[in-house]
């Protein structure tokens, strides 16, 4: 994780599943809590993801926007983007190619999320 003065990045590596996702839940909430609820996910080196990480991302969006914040995803490939297709839940996010996308899609916007 790392935070910058407008958001924060939470850079995911490997596999988020029902083993991994609990502690990043964890991890959400409390930034969340301490009041950083603009999230960019760099997904870039996310290798697997079941129902459970999907679960935790859709639920910490929805705790961020209840804040007047956001949670966007970076760099979504390989099963997570096969998942989040199938499922239809890619239209929940707004989804950008990379971090550095991410940077400039929050400065152009500064409070809402952009469109992808």
């Amino acid at each position: 994780m790392s935070d910058h003065p407008r958001f924060s990045v939470v850079s995911l590596i490997g596999d988020l599943d029902k083993v991994s996702a609990p502690p990043l839940e964890e991890a959400l909430a409390t930034l969340l809590t301490r009041g950083h609820v603009r999230i960019i996910i760099d997904t870039t080196d996310l290798g697997f993801c079941d129902s459970t990480g999907v679960w935790v991302l859709l639920a910490t969006m929805r705790r961020a926007y209840e804040q007047n914040g956001w949670l966007r995803l970076a760099g979504v490939n390989g099963f997570l983007r096969r998942l989040l297709e199938m499922t239809r839940l890619g239209e929940a996010f707004p989804i950008d190619r990379d971090v550095n996308e991410s940077l400039r899609q929050v400065a152009e916007e500064r409070s809402v999320p952009a469109s992808r």
